[in-house]
């Protein structure tokens, strides 16, 4: 069995890194131990070092070097894409970077806690389909039962 494709939305990482022991944080140990495939983009790891080094997620990490080594980190263990192409799904149009890079590594799962936009777009089943392509939006919690109930995934 092929490891799963995920693309993290920011806040998902941002999450890990306050709070290391929680579903997101679990998550991130999963890319970090290469039991998943993390894809990203440049758009994405721009909006993940703005945001970690703002004073309102400073706050909750130790220090700003802290900051820039967890995105130091995401950044050497994604697979980095450039999406040919670009969509407009999401009512928050810096959620569509999102489904671009899905759409470009043809992922299995967006992992996101964006309950506002992103979740709200998923249909009853948690699904999604782009051109075709169709995948699971789930919260980081979500992704987890679905790794656990997986019996080719190796943990």
């Amino acid at each position: 069995m092929e490891a799963f494709k995920v693309v993290l939305d920011t806040n998902v990482i941002i999450t890990a890194a306050i709070n290391p022991l929680g579903s997101s944080g679990k998550v991130m140990d999963l890319v970090v131990g290469k039991r998943v495939l993390s894809y990203t983009s440049e758009a994405i790891l721009e909006e993940l070092r703005f945001k970690l080094t703002s004073e309102k997620v400073l706050q909750y990490l130790e220090s700003r070097v802290y900051a820039l080594w967890i995105y130091r980190i995401f950044r050497a263990l994604s697979i980095l894409v450039e999406p040919a192409e670009r969509f407009e799904v999401s009512p928050d149009p810096d959620d569509n970077k999102l489904f671009d890079v899905v759409y470009s590594a043809k992922a299995d799962f967006m992992i996101s806690l964006d309950k506002k936009h992103v979740l709200k777009l998923r249909d009853g089943e948690r699904r999604f389909s782009l051109k075709g392509h169709e995948f699971l939006i789930l919260t980081p919690a979500e992704f987890l039962e679905v790794v656990e109930r997986d019996k080719n995934f190796k943990a």
